[in-house]
């Protein structure tokens, strides 16, 4: 449900009960813009005097000011928490981590030099396709952006050190935090509860209610409608392609603003979901299975879509239950080991006991979630215009980033385009299929060699030079430098207290070339995030997590639902299950990805007697349309 501005109670860690409650100020209110891949808001200095949905500061104005206070009076009005999963390693700071001290300048190289020697090394093994469709690698982006933003402030002097320079892995001389610090400093942008603020925002403004359309969210409803709004594409093929089915389907991009000097820019919550185009079009694909619900909801429950504000508020709790039952029973059970996520079903999590009780374990933000990173393929398998012998070839993870706002739109940044090609929207059949024998439409094994294009990614470090723009485009550099310097600790002790038996040193070494053996040899212990994604290749083949990178992601997932009053785990009744959801026209449920897919009538559902592909309809136009 959307968020009320009444105080919260006097018991709540996370909030002082005298502090006034701004909706531009609350986790569900908050609008990003111009974060790039794995970036770090730093607030900047002044405020933006343009109206909210113009405005293109990151964040908006208020809610810079207070998440600025956060950061300098160590408060969590505006911002929640990070915090230490395994508290027993944290509590052995530094024995349980890589060395401090005297040694950081010497494990720093280390970690660059390992960073490097993970992009394609030579002596890689061939076949690196796994079993796990490619959308996965993007639904994980998806959900990471929708509970996590590291914010951080410049580094003032305060507390011991100065540690508001927390997560600047640029800044010299490099420096590292022990826990204490970093729980106190680092705080998340975000709400970590799966609630789907990224997508919602604060939600729509109806007539006669007060207090909301004070953030930009507002700019991706339908005026007076329940429904998300979307942008639109071309029917017309371009010469030499061929329009991607269906294609008379125009409503098949993220809105996108027309203003002056923020052309193309997505009017969605987190513009980070428009920084490549499988994202965006996932993105896509949730407003249409939103607008898909809200019709459903009005044809088959009317008791609930008395007004407006009912249809809208009970066609989000729908989707946001579906697509929560769905990360528990469809992303998790293919990306974790078997049997890991039964047992904390069964029991509960066990292992996160943060200071504040809404927070995000660190273990899983700057480590175990990365994952996905390892899954990111060169090139896609996009659609019938890029593929292997298509007109355009298969898709380049370049073209990708280019074909988003901050792309341009264009395959020629000097002439971007207002909207995005009707010869680039994707087919999701050759990015869903588990039973699909073309292997080089699945996701990258997970394992720890990335795509050479993770060595340097397009949109980043563009405000930067030199040496310091070569480390903000390196991905596995970022990763391995941000955990030492946020104090996680190493893979050992995960193993440890977790009671798992670690990887030997021969199982972290194989396959590995000499670069990066010698980088391991000058490290005393391993980075969590290499140790879980070479315990991917070690114990699932790299078609799923081991047993440390699986407890960290299930025992965080079920945490941060049972965290959540209004999660399907918690409302409207235990136990909830998409039998009690939107259902298709032969009384189909939902269960898969594939599934709300198909029901937001961007996947086929099937195929006529010619072979064409058939896709959902509703009232008479596509399903998920936004009625505009």
């Amino acid at each position: 449900m959307v968020q009320t501005t009444q105080a919260p109670p006097q018991g709540d860690p996370n909030r002082t009960p005298h502090e006034e409650v701004d909706l531009a100020q609350t986790p569900a209110g908050r609008t990003v813009w111009r974060i790039g891949h794995g970036g770090v808001f730093v607030p900047s200095i002044g405020a933006d005097p343009a109206a909210p949905q113009r405005s293109t500061a990151t964040l908006l104005p208020r809610t810079e000011a207070a998440v600025r206070r956060d950061l300098r009076e160590h408060r969590f009005d505006a911002t929640t928490a990070f915090d230490y999963l395994l508290s027993g390693s944290a509590g052995r700071f530094p024995h349980a981590h890589l060395p401090d001290g005297y040694r950081v300048d010497e494990t720093r190289d280390a970690l660059t030099r390992l960073g490097a020697a993970l992009i394609e090394p030579a002596a890689a093994p061939a076949g690196r396709d796994s079993t796990i469709p490619s959308v996965y690698t993007y639904w994980g982006q998806f959900i990471d952006h929708d509970i996590t933003l590291n914010t951080n402030g410049p580094d003032d002097g305060a507390g011991p050190g100065g540690d508001q320079a927390l997560g600047d892995i640029v800044r010299h001389p490099f420096r590292t935090f022990g826990p204490r610090a970093v729980v106190r400093s680092l705080h998340n942008g975000r709400s970590p509860l799966l609630d789907l603020d990224s997508l919602y925002g604060s939600g729509p403004r109806f007539e006669g209610e007060p207090d909301r359309g004070t953030t930009r969210s507002e700019a991706a409803y339908v005026p007076g409608s329940a429904k998300l709004r979307l942008g639109r594409i071309s029917t017309d093929a371009i010469p030499g392609f061929e329009l991607v089915a269906p294609g008379d389907d125009p409503q098949r991009d993220l809105p996108r603003s027309s203003e002056p000097g923020s052309e193309r820019m997505p009017l969605i919550p987190d513009g980070r979901n428009d920084e490549n185009l499988v994202l965006a079009q996932f993105h896509v694909a949730l407003i249409r299975f939103h607008n898909a619900t809200v019709d459903w909801v009005a044809r088959h429950e009317p008791w609930a879509a008395i007004t407006q504000r009912d249809l809208f508020d009970r066609a989000q709790q729908l989707v946001r239950f579906h697509y929560q039952w769905l990360v528990v029973h469809d992303y998790l059970r293919t990306l974790t080991k078997p049997g890991v996520l039964d047992a904390v079903l069964a029991t509960g999590p066990t292992l996160f006991r943060p200071t504040r009780r809404v927070a995000m374990p660190l273990e899983f933000a700057v480590a175990a979630f990365r994952f996905g990173h390892s899954m990111v393929r060169g090139a896609y398998d996009f659609n019938v215009n890029f593929t292997r012998n298509g007109p355009g070839g298969v898709a380049s993870l370049d073209q990708l980033f280019r074909f988003t706002g901050s792309g341009g739109l264009s395959p020629d940044p000097a002439n971007p385009l207002p909207a995005l090609p009707s010869n680039w929207p994707v087919d999701w059949t050759r990015l869903t299929d588990k039973g699909d024998p073309a292997a080089f439409r699945m996701a990258r094994k997970i394992d720890p060699f990335l795509a050479e294009g993770l060595g340097d990614m397009l949109n980043e470090g563009t405000g930067a030079s030199g040496p310091v723009k070569a480390l903000l485009r390196q991905l596995a550099q970022r990763n391995l430098l941000r955990g030492y310097m946020l104090a996680i600790p190493t893979g050992e002790a995960a193993a440890a207290e977790l009671g798992v038996r670690p990887l030997s040193p021969e199982q972290l070494r194989q396959n590995a070339s000499p670069e990066l053996v010698a980088a391991l040899d000058d490290l005393d212990g391993t980075p969590l995030w290499y140790y879980l994604l070479k315990e991917a290749e070690v114990q699932g083949n790299g078609n799923f997590l081991g047993e440390v990178g699986s407890r960290i992601l299930v025992e965080t997932f079920v945490y941060l639902l049972e965290l959540d009053d209004e999660s399907y785990l918690r409302r409207p009744r235990p136990g909830w299950t998409p039998a009690y959801g939107v259902r298709f026209e032969d009384r189909r449920l939902v269960t898969t990805l594939n599934d709300l897919l198909a029901f937001a009538g961007v996947l086929p559902v099937g195929h006529d007697d010619a072979g064409a592909p058939v896709f959902r309809r509703a009232g008479g136009s596509y399903a998920g349309h936004d009625g505009a």
